[in-house]
């Protein structure tokens, strides 16, 4: 294959067709049957409930597929980012601190906007105004350091986790971009090595919250990123075959063996450009498939910002509109609605790009000194950072703080209550990390049912919710293990947090809970 370079509407459509596998993934995973997804974490049960649901529920396809394949939109737009970065430097370069304030001009008005249009359906839909907890991850999010933070890295919008990573993505560009300009593929080469080093360290040694924060931010997505940088710097490169049968073999086992999992990101982004690149050959009969690609490809970052607030409001019509029909209505009506909210919010974001157009900032001496104290503090707050997290998740529990070992005699939970608490602890130590355990007897009085979700909750913002299996649902008595590690935010600690353990009786089950064994270490 010759890789030929991106026109922009090359590039646009590339984009269109990646929101349009987000738009549907964000929609459809949340919907049954959903065969889970690999995004973050790897969970080999879903490629086998992908295989076996496309089996069992043929019509149900495009629920299936894009609920486990949809997500990999998202290094369309990561390869692309580094792609037209470096195409846009190569015609003009310029020193950190411009690039970063040019970037910033574009990405906070569209930031911005999606908490506009946030804000506004809260109100409408809700009848409230924001509460504390949102306002502070609101002001997160506008730092772009919520992917940093555990229990708020999907917190308000999901997909917005991707603000942060681009963001972290523009603040490495310009290092990255020489590097490889310099030494070529060496350079890629390198940093693919320290990127799976890190992904690796993070997801099998230090057991870092199963990998979750390495791959939302920054390190985890750097090959595709770095791919994008070189491809601009090498027009009409011929690429062997090899690559894509290599990229395929990567992509089909990174989806059943953990080990191969991290390698799937890159290989999709491989896979995608010989796909496109080979479809640019065939003969365009339909040009309006094109052309509509590239109509959202010019929508897609606003499109991006606001499909993920209207997905709830639609999901709960599925139990009224079952099956294949009824989902895919349930499914227009969603995307007709995003689409009119994204046309409307584009005014608004085009505003907000004038009014950032007026900040006005010239390459000097002094902007050079600026990016050089900016780029060293940025660097040591990072490495802060990943140095607390592999501290705490290096750390050995030993003392207890408090232990509870208590006979319940008559703790019935009735069908129509719908929480009820088992324990409390008011923590008043300054620790960062913490090791609760414990167990207790268990009775259903309605087998027919559900068991209530079992809820360990560390103050209103950082909660763990266990399923408890069926094989509980008995009218024995069984004993059920427990086991929740919190870490703190690496800008607080757990002094003054009530640590609250309680069942939600969502399936309105009657249940006896007695002999509650419960440990908190640090």
């Amino acid at each position: 294959m010759i890789f030929k370079a991106l026109t922009k509407k090359n590039t646009s459509a590339l984009k269109g067709f990646a929101i349009l596998c987000i738009v549907f993934h964000n929609f459809f995973h949340w919907m049954t049957p959903s065969p889970g997804e690999n995004e973050f974490v790897f969970y080999p049960e879903c490629v086998h409930n992908f295989f076996r649901l496309l089996g069992e529920q043929p019509s149900e396809f495009i629920n299936i597929i894009f609920s486990y394949l949809g997500h990999y939109g998202v290094q369309i737009f990561v390869l692309l980012s580094g792609y037209g970065l470096a195409v846009s430097m190569l015609r003009h370069e310029k020193d950190w601190t411009t690039f970063i304030v040019d970037r910033l001009k574009k990405l906070y008005p569209l930031l911005l906007t999606a908490i506009i249009v946030f804000i506004l359906f809260v109100i409408v839909n809700e009848h409230r105004i924001l509460r504390p907890n949102e306002w502070s991850v609101v002001w997160q999010e506008l730092l772009f350091i919520h992917t940093l933070i555990p229990d708020s890295w999907l917190s308000l919008n999901g997909p917005w986790w991707f603000f942060a990573l681009i963001f972290q993505l523009y603040l490495l560009f310009p290092l990255l971009f020489r590097f490889i300009r310099k030494h070529d593929w060496k350079a890629f080469a390198t940093v693919c090595v320290i990127s799976y080093t890190l992904i690796f360290l993070f997801r099998n040694a230090f057991d870092m919250f199963h990998g979750e924060i390495i791959m939302m931010n920054a390190p985890g997505h750097l090959p595709e990123f770095c791919l994008g940088i070189l491809l601009a710097q090498h027009q009409n490169v011929k690429i062997h075959p090899a690559w894509l049968i290599l990229a395929v073999a990567v992509f089909c086992l990174g989806n059943f063996y953990a080990v191969f999992y991290p390698f799937t990101f890159l290989a999709v982004s491989i896979i995608v450009l010989f796909a496109y690149q080979g479809a640019k050959k065939l003969p365009h009969k339909k040009g309006w498939i094109a052309n509509d690609m590239i109509y959202f490809g010019d929508i897609s970052m606003v499109l991006f910002a606001v499909h993920g607030l209207f997905r709830k409001a639609f999901l709960g019509l599925a139990p009224t509109f079952d099956g294949f029909w009824g989902h895919a209505l349930i499914f227009v009506l969603f995307f007709i609605t995003v689409w009119g909210v994204s046309l409307a919010a584009k005014h608004l974001y085009d505003g907000l790009v004038r009014l950032f157009g007026l900040i006005k900032i010239r390459e000097s001496k002094a902007s050079h000194i600026v990016g050089i104290v900016l780029q060293t503090a940025i660097g040591l707050f990072f490495a802060y950072i990943i140095g607390y997290y592999i501290s705490l998740n290096t750390k050995k529990f030993e003392k207890t703080v408090e232990r509870y070992e208590t006979k319940i005699n008559e703790a019935i939970i009735k069908s129509d209550w719908t929480y009820f608490n088992i324990a409390q602890v008011n923590f008043d130590k300054k620790q960062s990390s913490i090791n609760i355990e414990g167990s207790f007897d268990i009775i259903s009085m309605d087998t027919k049912k559900e068991l209530p979700l079992f809820i360990i909750q560390i103050s209103d913002k950082y909660w763990q919710r266990f399923t408890i299996p069926e094989k509980f649902n008995t009218s024995k008595c069984n004993k059920y293990e427990f086991s929740y590690r919190f870490d703190c935010p690496f800008y607080q600690n757990l002094n003054g947090k009530t640590i609250k353990l309680f069942f939600w009786n969502t399936k309105n089950t009657t249940i006896q809970v007695k002999d509650l064994d419960l440990s908190i270490k640090y």
